[in-house]
């Protein structure tokens, strides 16, 4: 069918060549709020049903063509009012109020539950197993509710001939059964593809079960190309309509162009012809369109639209996460920018078949049309309003869910506006992944990554590894006959640039944190580029001569050099073992726990990740590990993580283990030690059950989320809070060594391991 009730807008989405406006980012900044909001805070049905990526990229499409601040307020009310029903948008001297009746529903209360979002964190992977969860009350996530679908026919007349004149449609209609409603419906399609007048009835559905005469009234626009009427059901039910009647106003006179009382129809479920030679029926599977007769009078026919969706779409168990959620009669009240604030309810009522009030369903029917002709193979990075679409999600993510805002010290929203500035003329998928790291940047959160799925033709390496110390970029490490390098040659321009300001242009996508971090990232991402591409160095050599070097990146990040200690158990002296956590799992482990048992010193090298080895720290307890509330995913019921209801608190709960090794132990830590290195040291230090040498880790704890944009790109960072087990800050202070080490040139140009030496000085005291 070329032609329906849903078919109004036919959008384009291209990258226009155009340099951002103010009104530009402002308007941007309204929607990504709004959107924010709404998605995950609104708790209609159909807000939970929409799809929230296509939408941000129309959403932000919608917006960039709003020249001032009407034509923004009107366009979010466009975009939103078929989602959220209940809300409201005003100027801010605009005297808008809360009014709770408007949620109260018609009928008696009975069959109806509190519908409000619940996050436990927040949910992005739909993954049960994951410790995040986001859900409405009393609904499960698979919840379709009735009041989304609905049942029509249209009859379609060429408009041209009535351009400017009044139109009228008329009928007779009666709701049957059910709890949907009727409607009749007409709207004028332009001739550039928009839309011009519209009415549904959305303002007085027909919900009497009586037969009565309804009328819709309107003017055909100057540019009108046809003129589209209907009738339908919006939810379950029975609806019935007859005399249908199209008239035009000629001078003073309304002459009907037509008529239709369906006495003539054959009596059956086909309806083909019902409107003549026009295509009546808009396709839905979940309803049955009939002729049917009136018993006492056979000669009486009228049309039959009824669903045969089941009158209950809920099989869920789900009722809540957790005891808080808001109550109905809860809202905010928020300033969006552009001079526009909104009210939000954070509580509606909901039954079997859906939440009240209902949307207009033919609006959003619309939305969802207008989002869907976005074609998938367009949503890339190269295209302005995805970028515009994944700011507007990655942003409302990290407001609303991320909990060390208090550490990362930023302006949210102004580092919104800068990277919106920015996407407007980031020019290719790459561009813009580095846009999305610098954004978060800010956050630091040492989680943090973006990347682009299926890989980057960026991350390829040279053969080397280099390092900060004593001031100076050293390498550190090298691979190859051919080169011209050696461990301890100190870099002193790359790519003609001072490696301090190149290492800054590095750092400024890198969120970390800790300067441990920071720099442990950075001496491996500033060495990435494109596969076979050149890095040309210069160098001062251990001789005092100056050198040139030109370097291909030809290995992978998984292939580049690791600087991490290689063996796994071994001994380092008389009584003195060495066992590589990064390295040894619990079998190499325990397979040596003679030789561990029979050892003065045991100096356990924590400078990477553990290697799933965590019992390991049972041999060193002599007493129950008793802290619980080390590792907190919060509760969140309320926007912008104000008033957090409670925290979900846990811990390791690690006990004893025999045999108990009473040696003296060592933990080598550095920068490089994250996230479960950290949950492993914590219970070191906190339980005193070992002299730790080196640096601070990485100041960074707590199971990642993963957020996936349109374009292919994800964004990980830490979904929840984590303190140490004394219940101090950990973020952003890791676990400190009692005894601190940095490393020397001189040591890197001898190849000695100067944390490992201190840990030997310490264990022959």
């Amino acid at each position: 069918m070329k032609k329906n009730c849903l078919l109004l807008l036919f959008v384009v989405f291209t990258t226009p060549i155009i340099a951002q406006t103010k009104q530009q980012i402002e308007n941007q900044v309204a929607f990504t709020k709004l959107y924010g909001y709404v998605r995950y805070f609104h708790p209609s049905d159909e807000a939970a049903a929409i799809d929230w990526d296509k939408f941000a990229i129309y959403g932000s499409k919608k917006v960039a063509e709003c020249n001032d601040q009407q034509q923004l307020k009107q366009t979010l009310i466009n975009l939103f009012s078929p989602i959220a029903p209940t809300l409201q948008i005003g100027n801010q001297d605009e005297n808008i109020s809360f009014d709770k009746e408007k949620l109260i529903p018609p009928t008696p209360l009975d069959g109806y539950k509190t519908i409000a979002w619940q996050h436990i964190g927040v949910g992005l992977l739909n993954d049960k197993r994951s410790p995040y969860q986001s859900a409405r009350t009393n609904r499960n996530v698979n919840f379709k509710p009735i009041s989304q679908s609905f049942g029509t026919i249209a009859k379609f007349f060429d408009a041209k001939p009535y351009r400017g004149k009044q139109f009228k449609l008329e009928g007779k209609a009666k709701m049957v059964t059910g709890t949907g409603s009727g409607h009749f419906w007409a709207r004028v399609d332009l001739n550039n593809t928009k839309t011009g007048f519209f009415n549904n009835m959305d303002e007085s559905p027909i919900v009497s079960t009586e037969w009565k005469n309804y009328v819709v009234t309107g003017t055909i626009d100057s540019n009108a190309v046809d003129l589209a009427t209907g009738t339908f059901l919006s939810g379950n039910g029975e609806f019935w309509v007859d005399n249908y009647k199209i008239s035009i106003k000629e001078g003073t006179v309304w002459k009907e162009v037509y008529s239709n009382t369906f006495n003539t129809q054959k009596t059956g479920v086909s309806i083909t012809g019902i409107f003549g030679n026009a295509p009546l029926k808009v396709p839905n599977p979940n309803y049955a369109f009939s002729i049917v007769e009136d018993n006492k009078t056979p000669a009486e026919k009228w049309v039959s639209i009824k669903s045969t969706l089941p009158t209950n779409q809920i099989t869920e168990k789900h009722t809540s996460y957790f005891k808080a959620y808001p109550a109905v009669g809860e809202y905010i009240a928020k300033d969006i920018g552009a001079n526009l604030k909104v009210i939000i309810p954070l509580a509606v009522y909901g039954n079997s078949t859906n939440t009240y009030p209902i949307a207009d369903t033919l609006k959003l029917a619309q939305l969802k049309s207008n989002y869907n002709k976005i074609n998938d193979e367009d949503i890339t990075g190269v295209d302005l309003y995805t970028r515009l679409g994944d700011l507007c999600i990655t942003w409302n993510v990290f407001q609303h869910f991320f909990l060390y805002f208090d550490f990362a010290q930023t302006n949210w929203l102004d580092d919104m506006r800068e990277a919106i500035s920015e996407a407007y003329v980031d020019s290719t998928r790459y561009a813009f992944q580095k846009n999305l790291q610098k954004l978060t940047a800010k956050l630091k959160d040492g989680h943090i990554r973006v990347n682009i799925t299926g890989g980057s033709n960026y991350n390829y390496v040279p053969p080397i590894a280099w390092e900060w110390i004593e001031g100076k970029l050293v390498i550190t490490d090298v691979s190859g006959a051919s080169f011209r390098l050696k461990k301890g040659d100190i870099v002193t321009a790359i790519n003609g640039l001072n490696p301090q300001d190149y290492f800054k242009a590095v750092e400024q996508n890198i969120s970390a944190a800790t300067d441990g971090w920071l720099k442990y990232r950075a001496q491996i991402e500033s060495l990435a580029g494109e596969k076979d591409t050149e890095l040309r160095l210069d160098i001062l050599d251990n001789d005092g001569k100056n050198e040139k070097v030109v370097l291909r990146r030809t290995l992978s990040f998984n292939e580049h050099l690791s600087t991490s200690p290689k063996d796994e158990i071994k001994i380092l002296g008389k009584d003195i073992m060495y066992v590589n956590i990064g390295a040894a799992n619990m079998n190499t482990i325990n397979s040596s726990l003679v030789k561990l048992q029979n050892s003065k010193t045991i100096i356990c090298d924590l400078r990477g990740y553990p290697k799933n080895n965590n019992n390991f720290i049972e041999y060193l307890l002599t007493q129950k590990d008793t802290a619980s509330n080390w590792l907190q995913i919060p509760h969140i019921i309320y926007p912008d993580r104000e008033k957090l209801v409670e925290f979900k608190k846990g811990g390791w709960n690690l006990k004893p283990r025999k045999p108990h090794l009473n040696a003296k132990i060592i933990f080598l830590i550095d920068g490089q030690a994250i996230s479960w290195a950290e949950s492993y040291m914590g219970i070191i230090e906190h339980y005193k059950l070992a002299t730790i040498i080196g640096q601070p880790t990485a100041g960074t704890n707590g199971d990642i989320n993963q957020l996936s944009l349109p374009g292919g790109y994800t964004i990980t960072f830490t979904g929840l809070k984590v303190v140490k087990l004394d219940g101090s800050q950990h973020h952003g202070i890791g676990t400190r060594p009692d005894i601190y080490v940095t490393k020397t040139i001189k040591g890197v140009r001898e190849n000695r391991d100067e944390f490992l030496e201190k840990a030997l000085e310490i264990a022959n005291e």
